[in-house]
């Protein structure tokens, strides 16, 4: 008789973990949305863009705050493209504990080294709540970007501020 209640804890356990963890790898049937697309002069390079204090040689402008029970990995899609339409981010929060019902048109902003800050125009992503949300925060394009972008998420999981910097050479 004792076995029955923890054979079922067992079972409840084995369902809960799979429920928070997807596939690591797309399968046939999901598809990836190809970056978009922006036009800029034949031959005219990207201005170089990296992490605040990084090593430019890594490529990568992922940045990945671990605080309070919540990752948050923020990266640039188009921060070096001065002709883009929008400033676009790509936004993941991941946790195993906290509700991630947060509005992101009102938690972040974007701002410059130059003193200008903007609000994101549009979040496309899931809204409600949950362990993961991901999706992409775009920003009206802006006239200086000057030498560095800040982008703060305020208020996941009781921080203050979350901030993001990349300098832009």
């Amino acid at each position: 008789m004792t076995r029955l209640p923890m054979i079922s804890l067992v079972i409840l356990l084995g369902i809960a973990l799979a429920a928070c963890s997807g596939p690591t790898n797309p399968t046939a049937g999901d598809t990836l949305a190809p970056p978009a697309s922006t036009s800029r002069p034949t031959g005219a390079p990207a201005p170089a863009l990296q992490p605040a204090g990084s090593d430019s040689s890594s490529g990568n402008l992922a940045q990945t705050k671990d605080e309070a029970a919540v990752s948050v990995t923020v990266t640039p899609l188009n921060l070096g493209d001065a002709v883009a339409d929008t400033l676009d981010f790509e936004v993941a929060l991941n946790t195993h504990s906290v509700d991630l019902a947060y509005d992101m048109l009102s938690i972040v902003t974007l701002r410059m080294d130059t003193g200008e800050e903007v609000q994101p125009a549009k979040w496309d992503g899931p809204a409600g709540g949950g362990h993961h949300m991901s999706g992409t925060l775009s920003f009206p394009q802006l006239k200086d970007r000057g030498q560095s972008v800040t982008l703060i998420l305020r208020g996941i999981a009781g921080v203050p501020e979350r901030r993001f910097e990349w300098e832009v050479k």
